[in-house]
């Protein structure tokens, strides 16, 4: 990911994996010990990521999660720290070819204990817009260069704003490959996007004097290049789903 090192200080409510990062730190998700992919923490027991990052790696057994962290090096000294994951869900709509649906949920084993570096993101109301234009954010550990070489140990976070599915759509740059379910953000020039290791990752973006998760990292051609935006999976198209999910296997 193209971003800024993470002011830890800078807001407050998240979780996970960023977010406009307010006072919290990240969320990470290790899968046999590597960092895979990010997540954002809705309740003390469960983590929404996406599902192209769980799909294929269904142990689960093999998966921990760090929350509350800016240092993935900071995860591998505090192994105390991680959490064990007891359910892993996906959409079962989730098509890998076309990233429609790209979006999972993860069940802690142990509920999570909030405190001023680990706390909830809200989610959007359901039908939630964001207009193009809009500031978000988006934070991770993904490579700051396509080269799958540069990964760096800092929780980063960068502003992009929200591109409307109508341009974003156009024959110069998706040519119609984004359904109603995902949503671009990022800039024409390219320079400031996700990367690999950022999927499952937050996009959030402020509603009146709430942050809320709009997104999750997706897809994308390349990263950060001209014309070719990150695309995410438009979280309040999925709320019904989500919720299901959590009633559902809470009490079981």
């Amino acid at each position: 990911m193209s971003l800024n090192y993470l002011n830890t200080h800078s807001h407050p409510f998240c979780i996970c994996s960023l977010v406009r990062l307010t006072k919290h730190k990240g969320v990470s998700l290790y899968y046999s010990n590597r960092h895979t992919c990010g997540g954002s923490i809705i309740t003390s027991q469960w983590v929404v990521t996406a599902a192209h990052c769980v799909h294929k790696l269904p142990q689960v057994s093999s998966w921990v999660v760090y929350a509350g962290i800016v240092t993935r090096s900071s995860a591998k000294m505090a192994q105390h720290t991680g959490y064990a994951v007891e359910k892993i869900i996906y959409n079962k709509n989730y098509n890998h070819r076309s990233h429609d649906s790209d979006i999972a949920l993860m069940k802690l084993r142990t509920p999570l204990n909030f405190s001023d570096t680990i706390r909830p993101i809200c989610l959007p109301q359901y039908d939630y817009d964001v207009p193009g234009g809009t500031q978000c954010w988006i934070s991770g550990w993904g490579y700051t260069q396509p080269d799958g070489v540069h990964s760096p140990d800092t929780l980063k976070e960068a502003p992009v704003p929200i591109i409307s599915t109508k341009k974003c759509n156009s024959s110069c740059m998706y040519n119609g490959e984004i359904t109603p379910r995902m949503l671009c953000a990022g800039y024409m020039e390219g320079k400031v996007d996700a990367c690999q290791g950022d999927s499952g990752g937050p996009l959030v973006c402020q509603d009146e004097n709430v942050w809320r998760l709009v997104g999750v990292v997706s897809w994308g051609t390349g990263c950060a290049e001209p014309n070719h935006p990150g695309v995410y999976t438009k979280v309040a198209e999925f709320l019904g789903w989500v919720y299901e999910m959590i009633e559902v296997k809470t009490l079981f």
